[in-house]
């Protein structure tokens, strides 16, 4: 049963397979550590019962005062 956890940093590791995939955008590695560092809470990885990862999405969100919105960065899943 896949589970959604969390995106660790040891992830960054762990997740080619996934960005293997041709339709999924590769971006470098302080992309990804921002998302990290700034929005934790929207960077969540889906997890194979072998602890392989299947999938991920990353997000954020930007505004000032009362004017904020959320953006979901990237969705994608690993090919089968």
């Amino acid at each position: 049963m896949t589970s959604t956890r969390p995106f660790e940093m040891n992830d960054l590791f762990k997740f080619n397979n996934v960005n293997l995939d041709v339709l999924t955008e590769t971006y470098n590695m302080p992309f990804y550590l921002q998302y990290m560092s700034r929005w934790p809470e929207l960077f969540t990885v889906a997890e194979a019962p072998d602890k392989s990862i299947m999938g991920y999405m990353l997000g954020k969100s930007e505004g000032t005062d009362e004017l904020w919105h959320g953006h979901v960065s990237a969705v994608t899943g690993a090919p089968m």
